[in-house]
């Protein structure tokens, strides 16, 4: 079970990723299911696979939580230092993910917008490169006082973990007083949209610390059973429905995987720092100005508009322009990496693709 536990989150970290792209650029690409004219089998599940995108950023989320939890416990108990550490270690993802999306973007708007991507489609993202959103973004202040930079609609989340992170080294010094104290003002102060997604990540982290300190494992069956009826839930109440309390369906799907992750964890075995692979998150939260530039050429280049009913040809450019958006962040995230980095395996931080 040990040797392939880890190898399951390092696939289904994977998977949430690559979803999260194809529900991306599906959206872009294609037109919306209520407008195909004429659906088959194949279009239902297309549609089906490629809308699962928000409930793959909860499984994200709760996969960080648990290579997280594992990280604070690889060493022994959690100590009070690590969630601090591997916050300022999300700027190793940060600092390369803004320079490649300012590229994308300023590239995007100048020489691809034929087909209005960057100003005609406020709904796919709203393109804001000025100077305040730039320093708000590097304090990780979006979405609550900036809004994201560039193009890049998936920063949010990057920040709601950095600061799920903060909260969580703050609640590990406080004392007992000190914690319920933090948590009411947490829960009083925080947006909805923060405190779900925020306990989304926290499920995971509490999936690591269960599963190394207790024996007891809920039955896989029930797990699988539980989580895909999470997803038949979460697509049949909408999925264009984000906003709270609709978001609430998500924490549900991170439950839900945070449930069969529980149960294939290995007993007593101690949780190892896994090597330090920034590729997954990084594509992850930086695909969308790769993306978006993909887009804008290949819209402008060939007079083709976007969102398209279903075709081989459509298709094809959707596994084009998946395949060359993970290469690419793949790529920057890898070259990026500092050379003593690449030389040896640090304890491994959120977001850095722990595996």
């Amino acid at each position: 079970m040990h040797r392939r536990f880890v190898p399951f989150l390092h696939v289904a970290r994977w998977a949430s990723v690559l979803v999260a792209v194809m529900y991306h650029v599906r959206f872009l690409l294609f037109v919306d299911y209520e407008h195909v004219q004429e659906k088959t089998w194949w279009s239902d599940v297309f549609y089906f696979l490629t809308g699962l995108g928000h409930e793959s950023f909860a499984v994200f989320l709760a996969l960080d939580g648990i290579l997280t939890g594992r990280a604070l416990r690889a060493h022994g108990p959690p100590t009070r230092t690590t969630p601090g550490r591997h916050a300022i270690a999300l700027y190793g993802l940060l600092l390369p993910g803004l320079i490649l999306g300012a590229a994308c973007d300023v590239a995007g708007a100048r020489f691809f917008n034929g087909s209005g991507l960057y100003t005609a489609y406020p709904a796919f993202t709203t393109l804001t490169l000025d100077y305040t959103a730039l320093l708000g973004n590097l304090f990780m202040l979006q979405p609550f006082i900036v809004p994201t930079f560039g193009s890049n609609g998936m920063l949010y989340l990057l920040s709601f973990l950095f600061w799920s992170l903060i909260l969580l080294g703050v609640f590990l010094r406080a004392t007992r007083a000190g914690r319920i104290v933090l948590l009411a003002a947490v829960v009083a102060l925080a947006s909805p949209l923060f405190l779900i997604w925020s306990a989304i990540w926290m499920t995971g982290v509490a999936v690591a610390h269960i599963g190394a300190t207790r024996t007891a494992r809920p039955p896989l069956s029930l797990a699988i059973v539980g989580f895909l009826g999470a997803l038949l839930l979460s697509r049949f109440l909408g999925a264009h429905a984000h906003g709270p309390p609709v978001a609430c369906k998500f924490l549900l799907v991170g439950w839900g995987f945070g449930a069969i992750a529980w149960a294939l964890t290995p007993r007593g075995a101690q949780p190892e720092a896994a090597p330090d692979d920034p590729a997954p998150a990084f594509t992850f939260f930086f695909h969308f100005p790769v993306m978006m530039l993909l887009v804008g050429m290949g819209t402008t280049l060939s007079g083709q508009p976007l969102m398209q009913q279903p075709a081989p040809a459509r298709y094809g450019a959707f596994a084009a322009v998946v395949a060359a958006c993970v290469g690419t962040t793949v790529l920057v995230a890898r070259a990026s990496r500092p050379a003593k980095a690449q030389r040896q395996a640090p304890l491994p931080w959120p977001g850095a693709g722990h595996s």
